[in-house]
């Protein structure tokens, strides 16, 4: 071979390396280019949106356990990102219990008590179906906890006791006496399986029946103690129903730490929603979430339930329990129903007065009605229907708060004869998801219609939206969005004002809503 040819070759091998570099190195860049841009996608901070899925009435046929599975990717695609279920385990009133009359914690309808495997709600194999079914489809699932009280017993036994004044639980009106409580828990026809922990009166620090003289009233147990740091209503409000859980009791302490350990491990669990702790010692739940996060890791959420529109009651359990967990912004329920009721007579501008909205937005989650305010509840306050799509309109295009959303207000409550407000809730649920992002502004300028306007971000494309709402005449009020949507156009996606707005050349429009309604601005 020649030199010349040698030297032909070298060159072209060099060539053709130089070209399978540069080849590579822009294959390179279009990865690094895709790679970003799946990194852009999945840090998108997204709107969070919990939805408690059920109500009181819903029927007793064990099927919403399949409906979670069957809707959990509709309810994904329309913005729903955890879901609170109701109380999974047997309650004593078997297929008929909502699940506050709290049986056995370990049975989520797998044994045969209470006359029934299932629950209200279905079987343990459909919830678990459920559970994953949900997680599938990235929504997080809440569990219904019920540690205040048990019911059902399965025995009665013979303990000493006292009769208390119900509107004083602190003042005994009653000799000790024997009586009858329902207080001793074996669980035979679940056999052990799970825990061998066996209830009886050591417990509990009372009841509310005595089997033996078939009286009815709050029995405190001798030898016993109210726990003291719970809500101070009726003199010592620990003392709910059933038979009372002792909290004071290291047994019990111990024993609920187990099982909510199994709980969340069996049932591969995101969180909880806590129930009725204004009526359980209030650092009980530092201890118990911190054991749990201690073994699943510190985003294992938690929501209380403390029913009271006192802010001050609020914020104290907050410290005593070490903001452990959120709560439901019960006092921002109550400005609802208020408006609700009093209608144009209202202050809008105070909507978030004194709400845990106001004091702490990173942990009030935001709800307009639950199954306690239902017609016919405990804790009846039904926002009326005409204000409650304002109301939803408020939580769920607003940057504060975590919003939830009934499962009554969506589907209805045909117990009740009230529809529900699905298609208009999707059309706000969307806005929440794609559009309701960046920085907000304020307008509560005037009693009857305010406003705010969220100026969009660079993650969520075409974000930005303005909104007003009125609880009495039809106005406008001129708002910004910003620079940066200057000459833009937005209309009303809501469908109630036809006329389009364009923004001016300092960024503002003067936007416009109708009487006792809502009006949500997005570009055209």
């Amino acid at each position: 071979m020649t030199v010349e040819i040698i030297l032909i070759i070298i060159v072209f091998a060099i060539i053709g390396g130089v070209m399978y570099l540069n080849l590579e190195q822009d294959k390179a860049k279009d990865v690094e280019k895709n790679e970003d841009k799946v990194y852009i996608e999945d840090k998108k901070i997204k709107n969070k949106t919990m939805m408690q899925y059920f109500e009181w009435y819903y029927p007793n046929d064990g099927s919403l356990w399949n409906k979670v599975k069957e809707h959990s990717k509709k309810l994904s695609k329309k913005g729903i990102t955890a879901l609170w279920l109701p109380p999974a385990y047997k309650g004593v009133g078997g297929i008929n219990d909502v699940g506050y009359g709290a049986y056995d914690l370990y049975d989520l309808g797998e044994f045969d008590q209470k006359g029934t495997i299932r629950t209200k709600y279905g079987t343990k194999e459909q919830y678990l179906d459920a559970i994953n079914e949900a997680h599938n489809n990235n929504i997080e699932v809440y569990a219904d906890t019920v540690f205040n009280h048990k019911a059902g017993a399965d025995e009665s036994e013979c303990v000493k006791a006292q009769l208390v004044d119900s509107n004083n639980r602190n003042n005994i009106i009653g000799e000790e006496k024997e009586i009858r409580s329902f207080t001793v828990f074996n669980f035979s026809g679940r056999n052990d399986k799970y825990s061998s922990y066996k209830w009886n009166a050591k417990d509990f620090d009372g009841v509310d029946f005595d089997d033996l003289t078939k009286q009815n009233g709050i029995f405190k147990f001798v030898g016993k103690e109210w726990e003291q740091d719970v809500d101070d209503e009726n003199g010592n409000f620990d003392f709910l129903m059933c038979a009372d859980l002792d909290i004071d009791s290291r047994d019990v302490v111990e024993e609920l730490k187990t099982w909510g350990k199994w709980y969340i491990n069996e049932c591969k669990l995101d969180g909880f929603r806590l129930d009725a702790i204004k009526h359980i010692k209030f650092d009980f739940f530092a201890e118990w979430l911190n054991d749990i996060r201690s073994k699943k890791g510190d985003n294992v959420f938690a929501v209380g339930e403390y029913w009271s529109g006192d802010i001050n009651k609020l914020k104290y359990y907050i410290s005593k329990s070490q903001n452990v967990m959120s709560l439901f912004d019960v006092p921002l329920h109550y400005k609802f129903f208020e408006a609700s009721n009093l209608e144009e007579n209202f202050d809008m501008r105070t909507l978030t007065q004194n709400t845990l909205l106001d004091y702490d937005e990173k942990i009030s989650v935001t709800f307009v009605d639950n199954h306690d305010t239902e017609p016919g509840q405990a804790l009846e306050s039904w926002v009326k229907p005409w204000f409650k799509l304002i109301a939803y309109t408020f939580i769920l295009t607003r940057q504060e708060g975590y919003p939830c959303i009934f499962y009554g207000d969506y589907y209805g409550v045909p117990e009740k004869g009230f529809e529900g407000f699905k298609n208009q809730l999707d059309m706000i649920l969307n806005i929440r998801k794609d559009y309701a992002y960046g920085d907000q502004c304020d307008y509560f300028d005037d009693k009857n219609i305010i406003g705010w306007t969220r100026q969009g971000d660079l993650m969520h494309d075409n974000s930005g939206v303005a909104v007003l709402i009125s609880n009495g005449n039809n106005g406008s009020k001129k708002m910004s969005m910003g620079s940066k949507n200057i000459s833009t156009t937005f209309i009303d996606i809501t469908g109630n004002i036809q006329e389009e707005i364009l923004i001016d050349n300092e960024g503002n429009g003067i936007f416009k809503v109708n009487n006792k309604s809502y009006s949500i601005w997005i570009k055209k």
